[in-house]
């Protein structure tokens, strides 16, 4: 009974001791931890991420009308009428001046009677014809009389037609630029009439580009003008000719331009997006060079460091891809990579979000 006493008390008494010392134990071991890990050098990291990519060239390019026309008259005569405001949307066959025609009108309306007369004549002598009471040659005399007179006719209208100036195709007017009681002279321009349902953007690419444009390669147009924005459209057609003095081949892309924004004669700085894909992304700071050769530093799970040699491709401001000595999902030392070296464990003080591939402009 004595021993199961003492028994018991020593292990009460050692119970005691280890609840007293345990955490003082436990605090001064995280303190070492702490202080360890303090000693390491600490570094910012970025995972490994594909993104899209793609090669690009710049140029500067103008922007042109879909279909564009000056309203001029090809006669001279007085402005009679204006049927549109500055600005004003107008369908194809839409009336938009009116020169004078009254004199023509006039003569359209004796050709007209005259017209209905030689046919009231020949369905006369053709009924004569029929029983041998005229000549044959009376009814062809009458017969050529009509289509003379039917000529006549097409002529009048005609030459109406030139002075009632109609819209070509759907578009938006310009401003007007001669008023009613004018008298217009041939060639002289009253407005302009342009297409921007889309636009078209010339511009011109070296040469030496020239295995990389075809119809259908997309491209992003940026406006300084409209602040900055980006517009994307495709190539179209690409010029057969080389320029011999600048070796730069000529180049016309499409633009949509639903909302109206884009106009003629706009200033837009191009690039091309060409051999587009997926690649490995990285910041341009993990990049350490030694003359040809590039290299970044990996930090493996248990944070050791190694130096990796890698392959680069295409860059950007700010942006680089690898195209191989990487994967996907491998931690690169973005912020510290003059203060580490290979081998030497360091504390990951922070991760960046992976940068991602080239942005496309707008999106």
């Amino acid at each position: 009974m004595k021993t199961r006493i003492l028994f018991l008390m020593m292990f009460v008494l050692a119970a005691g001791a280890g609840f007293y010392y345990a955490p003082h134990f436990l605090t001064k071991k995280n303190a070492a931890e702490a202080a360890a890990t303090a000693k390491l050098t600490p570094v910012f990291v970025t995972t490994a991420m594909q993104g899209k990519v793609f090669d690009s060239v710049d140029a500067l390019g103008t922007a042109v009308s879909n279909e564009f026309v000056e309203i001029s008259s090809n006669v001279s005569e007085l402005l009679r009428e204006i049927n549109f405001e500055d600005g004003q949307s107008v369908h194809e066959g839409d009336v938009i001046a009116v020169l004078e025609q009254r004199e023509l009108r006039s003569q359209l309306g004796a050709a007209r009677a005259r017209m209905e007369q030689d046919t009231r004549e020949l369905a006369r002598l053709e009924g004569l014809l029929r029983d041998k009471a005229v000549p044959r040659q009376e009814y062809d005399n009458r017969l050529t009389m009509l289509e003379i007179t039917r000529r006549e006719l097409e002529g009048i209208e005609a030459r109406i037609a030139y002075r009632t100036l109609r819209a070509p195709f759907d578009g938006v007017l310009g401003v007007r630029l001669i008023s009613p009681g004018a008298l217009v002279q041939t060639g002289d321009v009253i407005t302009t009439l342009d297409d921007i349902s889309r636009i078209k953007l010339d511009f011109t690419v070296p040469s030496t580009y020239l295995a990389s444009l075809k119809p259908g390669v997309e491209i992003e147009a940026e406006a300084d003008a409209l602040d900055n924005r980006v517009f994307h459209g495709k190539i179209e057609s690409v010029n057969t000719r080389i320029d011999p003095v600048t070796r730069s081949v000529f180049v016309r892309a499409v633009l949509p331009n639903d909302d109206g924004m884009l106009r003629p004669g706009l200033l837009l700085k191009v690039t091309l997006i060409k051999n587009e894909r997926t690649s490995i992304v990285l910041q341009e700071e993990t990049l350490m060079q030694r003359q040809e050769d590039h290299f970044v530093l990996v930090v493996a799970d248990d944070d050791m460091v190694e130096q990796r040699k890698v392959t680069i491709g295409a860059r950007i401001p700010g942006k680089v891809e690898i195209t191989s000595g990487l994967k996907e999902g491998e931690r690169v030392v973005v912020r510290g990579v003059n203060r580490v070296k290979t081998g030497e464990k360091v504390n990951v003080a922070e991760t960046w979000p992976p940068v991602g591939g080239w942005d496309v402009k707008g999106e």
